[in-house]
């Protein structure tokens, strides 16, 4: 029997569907595990020797149980760092046991996702753009921007920020989406890993709603950066898809992300026009709690009606 702890997270967009639409989504599993062909590779030996958290697959099993539970839901999100570190090993697991075993997953980019220097104190030695190669000839998707309908009313989006930062290939994506969503009458829902800047003036500070093994009791989400990783790295094109998300909130109805390893909840200011004028509102953004703190494995099933 699967047992696991579950987060429900309910809507009631007024969508006119049959019966509600569950999406189970899953954060940071950080899958390590190397193998004899990494053991070839200096950087991960080195990396392997200094990783102190987590050890070799120790969170295989809570990550199994959550995604066995997705099986119960319409549809699958992980919120990025899938893996703790791109090694082989975790590749090959992770396409064994993710990408293999549940094909339709939407699978977000985390930072662990494409660095092989893990608590190393060092640089990686191939350019950001090279590992990500590696990743795109084994993720189910595009890694940097992947959207789908679910129940005909819902845009799913499926967005890379794991550099702290958004790309210049997602905004004219996004910018079709949105306004797919407003001629089609339908709802978007972005998931990625990192969260974004509310610039809410009740949340200077957000507090865990569960706390776990003593870390990420608290974030200034309010005054930090747009995205959470340093000023920066908040650019023009950051600037840009910040505010397509944060003003077309007729249609962004939520958004979703790990990265904090514990449950926390925010709201993001945001706006919309209709009939010439702007109307002020917000965005709720829900960070979900890492698999690993949880023996059983996190789910948190998102319920849309």
């Amino acid at each position: 029997t699967t047992r696991q702890l579950v987060a429900e997270i309910n809507f009631d967009f007024g969508l006119g569907l049959e019966r509600p639409f569950v999406i189970g989504a899953v954060a940071d599993l950080h899958f390590n595990v190397c193998n004899q062909q990494d053991r070839l590779d200096d950087e991960l030996v080195y990396t392997e020797q200094c990783r102190i958290w987590p050890e070799n697959l120790k969170w295989a099993i809570p990550a199994a149980k959550a995604l066995e539970a997705c099986d119960f839901c319409d549809a699958t999100v992980v919120l990025g760092d899938t893996l703790d570190y791109m090694s082989s090993g975790a590749l090959n697991y992770t396409k064994a046991n993710l990408f293999d075993k549940y094909p339709d997953a939407m699978v977000a980019l985390g930072g662990h996702d494409h660095t092989k220097q893990m608590q190393t104190g060092k640089p990686d030695l191939l350019p950001t753009e090279e590992r990500l190669e590696v990743l795109k000839a084994v993720w189910p998707h595009d890694i940097h921007y992947y959207s789908r309908e679910l129940a005909g009313k819902i845009i799913a989006v499926v967005i890379d920020n794991s550099q702290s930062k958004y790309l210049p290939c997602q905004v004219e994506k996004l910018e079709a989406d949105i306004d797919r969503a407003k001629k089609e009458g339908k709802i978007i829902l972005i998931f990625q890993h990192e969260p974004i800047i509310s610039k809410n003036p009740k949340e200077a500070e957000v507090r865990a709603v569960i706390e776990n093994s003593g870390s990420h009791k608290t974030k200034k989400i309010g005054v930090d950066p747009i995205i959470i990783g340093g000023a920066d790295r908040c650019d023009e094109i950051t600037l840009k898809v910040y505010d397509l998300i944060t003003k077309n909130a007729d249609v962004v109805k939520a958004i979703f992300t790990g990265h904090w390893h514990s449950q926390f909840y925010s709201e993001v200011v945001a706006s919309y026009e209709k009939g010439g004028e702007k109307i002020s509102t917000y965005i709720p953004q829900y960070v979900i709690s890492g698999c690993p703190y949880h023996e059983a494995g996190l789910l948190a099933k998102i319920i849309i009606k």
